[in-house]
């Protein structure tokens, strides 16, 4: 169980410092990033014991450790991340228990009862400047609901040793499982900063930029395109919705991911 709610969360980690006001992240640096790979597997302290129910179970990215510049990562489980970060808020899970530990900080990356899966978002600007945000489906397992980034999800581990090969590459995907748009569709895309998430007790999280000169007309073409991908897999992931007009009362309707996202790029549209 999570609870949204950003003052609550701030004050819960009132020893962090939030990367905008009312927004309940923290930002650990902009990049740029070498990446080192762990070849061990992370093992997950399972103090609660959960066994999520899961389809499949993907090998996911986990930041280990965190330097400026440097993102060391290794192999986890993506259930490992439902079984810790995920499970935070509700009766006996997690977040009581490292907050009596640590205080009103972040628990450090280290902490083996959390997963850490390293996520990326991503928000794409059309040639006018206005952030295209879909709306995620009810029944997603985080940020139901509400008006997202364009494109988010945990990195799938590869083989690829660089930063764009395994985490740019990572968000392009998502963005065509997502919302239809492939790589070839985007203007350009780049990294804005890398934030620890206080709603999942810290989870790292990447996000990015990108900018698309195709018209609302294309956009709706190719979101429809991947709903429809998405229900023949049995998983839709969007609804055929984005947000029209950008205001103060709409953005409250938006995630938390998101507003951290709009943060980072720097959008002052209302």
């Amino acid at each position: 169980m999570l609870r949204y709610d950003a003052a609550w969360l701030i004050e819960q980690y009132r020893d962090e410092t939030p990367l905008a006001p009312g927004i309940p992240y923290s930002r650990l640096d902009a990049g740029p990033w070498r990446v080192e790979r762990d070849a061990a597997a992370f093992r997950l302290d399972d103090v609660l014991g959960l066994t999520p129910a899961m389809d499949y179970d993907e090998v996911v990215v986990r930041l280990a450790a965190h330097a400026p510049g440097t993102l060391k990562v290794q192999r986890a489980p993506y259930s490992d991340g439902l079984k810790s970060n995920c499970a935070m808020d509700g009766a006996g899970e997690l977040r009581p228990l490292l907050l009596a530990e640590y205080g009103r900080r972040l628990p450090p990356l280290s902490d083996a009862r959390l997963s850490n899966g390293l996520g990326t978002a991503v928000i794409v600007f059309g040639a006018d400047g206005s952030p295209y945000l879909p709306r995620r489906a009810p029944r997603q397992s985080v940020f139901p609901g509400g008006y997202h980034c364009t494109a988010s999800g945990e990195t799938v581990w590869s083989a690829a040793a660089d930063f764009d090969g395994l985490f740019t590459a990572n968000i392009c995907r998502e963005l065509e499982e997502e919302a239809g748009l492939s790589r070839a569709d985007l203007d350009w895309i780049r990294p804005l900063g890398l934030c620890r998430e206080f709603l999942r007790g810290g989870k790292p999280q990447l996000f990015f930029a990108a900018r698309t000169s195709l018209s609302a007309d294309d956009l709706a073409r190719r979101r429809r395109a991947a709903i429809a991908r998405q229900i023949a897999r049995g998983r839709q992931e969007i609804l055929d919705e984005a947000l029209a007009a950008i205001t103060p009362e709409s953005l409250k309707l938006c995630t938390l991911e998101c507003l951290a996202n709009l943060a980072l790029s720097g959008w002052t549209g209302c």
